[in-house]
């Protein structure tokens, strides 16, 4: 009888350990199985985010500067162009907390957060140059095309329009037309026409002035 009761408690004791083993190997490979998530979360999640803000990134205006009408536009379909790495993944984009583009629920995925400008043009602005006191007006950064408008006076000759000194205008019998220059929108460029000291008319530079405001982008991934 003591035989009997001894290897009934054998038996439970090897019941009881068999089943701690199979929860603790359970658990361990959920636990190696987030860690190894983890990774290709941040490195997803960081991709987006550095790509967002790149300064040759189509989202941006210039580094950490985003472009207001391409955040309107932003959905998964292009964030998956700009970084491959979040293909696939349940993502989900903010500023201050208002989602721009999401998919699926990264509930259980790693956010990565930048500091950043959002970059909108709301205002027109418009440069008139009198050619007889001065030939040159200072576009401000983040402004990447303006319409110039040549009116030359009687006895001048305007033949070229420079932008940081590249030709963006010419015309070897004198400009007199109205046509939109494209500038570099990461620093201030100066407009200069090629006229002379006596020259009369004037030049008309029209451009739309961006308003900067500071918010905080996140970019959560789940892959």
């Amino acid at each position: 009888m003591r035989a009997q009761t001894n290897l009934v408690a054998l038996v439970l004791a090897l019941v009881l350990v068999t089943g701690a083993t199979v929860v603790g190997v359970g658990v361990a490979d959920g636990a190696l199985a987030g860690a190894d998530r983890d990774p290709l979360d941040r490195h997803a999640a960081t991709s987006v985010a550095d790509r967002l803000v790149a300064p040759d990134s189509p989202t941006s205006v210039w580094a950490n500067a985003l472009d207001a009408a391409a955040v309107e536009a932003l959905n998964a379909s292009r964030v998956e162009a700009l970084a491959p790495p979040a293909e696939g993944a349940a993502l989900r984009i903010t500023l201050d907390g208002e989602a721009v583009a999401e998919r699926g629920n990264p509930v259980g995925g790693v956010t990565v957060r930048r500091s950043v400008t959002v970059v909108s043009r709301s205002e027109s602005v418009r440069r008139v140059v009198n050619l007889s006191r001065g030939s040159t007006v200072r576009v401000p950064r983040g402004i990447g095309r303006a319409t110039v408008a040549v009116d030359s006076g009687e006895n001048t000759t305007v033949r070229t329009v420079r932008a940081d000194g590249r030709v963006v205008l010419y015309d070897g019998a004198g400009l007199d037309a109205n046509a939109t220059v494209h500038l570099s929108r990461y620093e201030p460029t100066t407009v200069r026409t090629g006229a002379g000291a006596n020259a009369t008319g004037r030049v008309v530079v029209t451009y739309r002035r961006p308003s900067v405001e500071t918010h905080t982008l996140a970019v959560t991934v789940d892959a």
